[in-house]
């Protein structure tokens, strides 16, 4: 049950802040955040908007959206009641009216009586007491009335002496007729009701207090508050041009809600149809909609009319006693009023349940809505849109760099820095297949001199072992050694070892776009950094010469280097003092020597035609690179290496492997490279957090807010 009680409501469709909090802190299927790297999961919109704030210390997001969720909340319960503005004359008993409503203290605070003295010249807001339980939604209440009414309110006091003298406007500033005094009490609660009392708005300025003009401007910021008017009239003035200027004036100001007109100090000789046919022409006159009615409980024979039970009529008729008049709807049937029955609804007290919220308490619970709509999506959700989208381009950026120094490695470029081919990574397992298909489909004349033995097919044993176990000698081992000094020149393929590799990230943005690593171009840099870096590198390669598994097409290559053979002119010495296979052998083995040679981590790549043209092999060179089924078996192992060794890197150095496969230019043609075959480790190192928004979250936090579009 809401502490604030019930009230009418209307048909509109507003936001439900529980419905809505039960969202922003799921983490399960209404989750707002899909993460993706380092660990897999979801994470709520709340949760997230925390981790936000814990890394910009500049940003309170999650405590702006749950105060604002409770504002609203809360004023959704609060401002529900309808508040009532009640003016009159002066001495017409609107202040008795209003303290009809109040319970004893708060009774003791207004300020009634006949005289001047006693007369309301300041605008009294009298509000349920229960709305000062949250002093911060109170402070925005407070801020709101003194927009409405022009000037920061005042709180009227808790001393009855104090209190009369505000409502009295005792130091007779003019001024304050614009500063409205507010004021709560208890039994405003139970009854679901404010009141807004209101100082004579017709006559002259004699008194001092402001003129009739300024009392009706602000009374028509103060009618903002207020979803219904009472005007409060004596039995006689209903010919009184004072009450008709007043009842134009409420049309005017308060056009379209109800008006309604309380006549007080009936006297018994009038009964109430007599009352209610003369007051009704005005009443029809002004779009009246009720017509209430209290007899002069000073006169004891005004008992019949009073319809209240005896010991609220005996208290009304006691002179000593705080009297306070009873009113009732009228009616026009003479059997449909007291002394007859009536029924209760028809009473002053039941008018709460049949009218809608003030005008203000709506545009206050709609600013409330407005703002927490801002909290949520112009402010959360769009720094957490705006992180995600961040997050994503960090990591394309990470993913790029890693990619462009893989190629620095893989890449053969022509003029222009242009990709003429790819490069393979001339792993043992590369060269055992190269070396078995160019062996096995050799012709008998290329293979002349050449020791072929049981370890062609049993690859293994060291790169030294197989290149002597293969070729003569002497010869083998020098043309080897022209191939590493080509290599280490940096004249064909390429060599890469951890320096290198730093020095490559370093060059495609380093630390700009991986921002979780330290930054080696500063002059403040570490050598504990420089060591971390170099670390870092060198398992990038270790793993990737151990777990780098390509393959050549074992088919393919065996028809392609067959017709190669095919098409060696017979006889021919590619080199002097070798068959054609001796060379090739040579080759293949000083490839394999280069990471014992260099004595540290490294790996060597090289396209099959640079290998060629390093071992002295240009007929081979320029046979293999003119035919489209020799290039189209290397490059696509050289591909799947290429996008796996920017997988071993991503793993490496904390950044999220490609979702969609990476797209370079090969020799001017985009081509795709594969889904990465290395399996998927985690990072020893920091991290670059990879997350995304869900779509699923964005509908259902708009449907939550119905009166809202995006």
């Amino acid at each position: 049950m809401s502490i604030f009680g019930t009230a009418k409501r209307g048909s509109k469709t507003y936001i439900d802040w529980s419905s809505l909090l039960s969202l922003l802190e799921d983490d399960d299927q209404r989750a707002a955040v899909e993460r993706v790297y380092p660990n897999e999961g979801r994470e709520s919109f709340l949760s997230a908007l925390r981790r936000f704030d814990a890394r910009d210390s500049t940003t309170t997001l999650a405590a702006e959206v749950l105060s604002a969720g409770r504002q609203f909340h809360t004023a959704e319960q609060l401002v529900d009641w309808p508040t009532v503005a009640v003016a009159g004359m002066l001495n017409s008993g609107k202040t008795s009216l209003v303290a009809t409503f109040l319970s004893e203290q708060g009774r003791a605070r207004t300020l009634r009586g006949s005289s001047n003295r006693e007369g309301t010249h300041r605008f009294v807001l009298w509000l349920p007491s229960q709305w000062e339980s949250d002093a911060e939604l109170w402070g925005l209440l407070m801020q709101r009335i003194g927009d409405s009414i022009g000037e920061t309110p005042e709180m009227l006091s808790l001393d009855p002496a104090v209190a009369h003298q505000q409502y009295n406007n005792h130091d007779g500033n003019a001024e304050l007729l614009s500063v409205p005094l507010v004021a709560t009490d208890d039994r405003l609660n139970q009854i679901g009701l404010g009141l807004l009392d209101c100082p004579d708005i017709v006559s002259d300025e004699a008194f001092g207090l402001g003129s009739p003009q300024d009392r009706r401007a602000v009374l028509s910021r103060a009618a903002t508050l207020c979803s219904a008017f009472l005007v409060v009239t004596s039995a006689e003035s209903s010919r009184d041009a004072a009450l008709g200027d007043l009842l134009r004036i409420a049309s005017d100001l308060m056009p379209g809600i109800p008006r309604m007109l309380a006549v007080n100090k009936i006297r018994p000789r009038q009964t109430p149809d007599q009352v209610f046919e003369t007051f009704d022409p005005l009443a029809r006159t002004h779009g009246i909609e009720t017509i209430y009615a209290a007899y002069d409980f000073e006169i004891p024979s005004s008992r019949p009319f009073i319809p209240a039970p005896d010991d609220v009529v005996a208290r009304a008729l006691d002179p000593e006693s705080d009297s306070l008049p009873v009113f009732f709807s009228l009616r026009a049937a003479t059997e449909e009023n007291p002394p007859a029955a009536i029924e209760s609804s028809r009473m002053l007290q039941a008018m709460p349940a049949r009218l809608d919220r003030g005008v203000l308490f709506e545009t206050f619970r709609y600013s409330l809505e407005e703002n927490l709509y801002r909290v949520v999506w112009e402010d959360a959700y769009r720094e957490l849109e705006k992180d995600a989208a961040r997050s994503e381009k960090q990591t394309f950026e990470g993913q790029r760099c890693l990619l462009n120094a893989a190629l620095d490695f893989f890449a053969h470029r022509g003029l222009g820095s242009e990709i003429t081919e790819l490069r393979l990574h001339q792993s043992e397992r590369i060269i055992r297949q190269l070396t078995e298909s160019f062996a096995i489909t050799a012709p008998w004349y290329a293979r002349w001199g050449v020791r072929l033995n049981a370890k062609m097919r049993n690859f293994f044993g060291g790169a030294g072992n197989l290149l002597r176990s293969l070729t003569p000698t002497a010869i083998a081992e020098r043309t080897a050694g022209d191939i590493k000094d080509k290599f280490k020149r940096g004249e064909y393929g390429g060599l890469l070892t951890p320096q290198k590799l730093t020095l490559a990230i370093d060059r495609h943005g380093g630390a700009t776009k991986l921002p979780h690593w330290p930054d080696l171009s500063s002059p403040s840099v570490t050598a504990e950094s420089k060591e971390m870096w170099n670390d870092a590198a060198e398992a990038a390669i270790l793993r990737f010469e151990r777990d780098d598994f390509t393959s050549l097409d074992p088919r393919r290559l065996d028809e392609a280097v067959r017709q190669m053979w095919e098409e060696v002119p017979r006889g021919k010495k590619l080199l002097v003092g070798l068959t054609p296979l001796g060379a090739l052998l040579a080759a293949f083995g000083g490839v394999l020597t280069l990471p014992v040679d260099f004595g540290s981590t490294l790996i060597a790549s090289a396209s099959m035609s640079e290998l060629f043209i390093a071992g002295g092999l240009t007929t081979f060179a320029t046979m293999w690179a003119g035919k489209q089924n020799t290039r189209n078996v290397e490059q696509q192992a050289a591909r799947q290496q290429v996008a796996d060794f920017q997988a071993v890197l991503c793993d490496t150095f904390g950044v999220a492997r490609v979702e969609v496969p990476e797209t370079i230019k090969v020799g001017g043609v985009s081509v795709k490279l594969p889904i990465p075959k290395i399996a998927a480790r985690a990072s020893n190192h920091a991290t670059l957090p990879l997350h995304r928004m869900r779509d699923d979250f964005r509908k259902s936090l708009r449907d939550h807010f119905p009166n809202q579009k995006r």
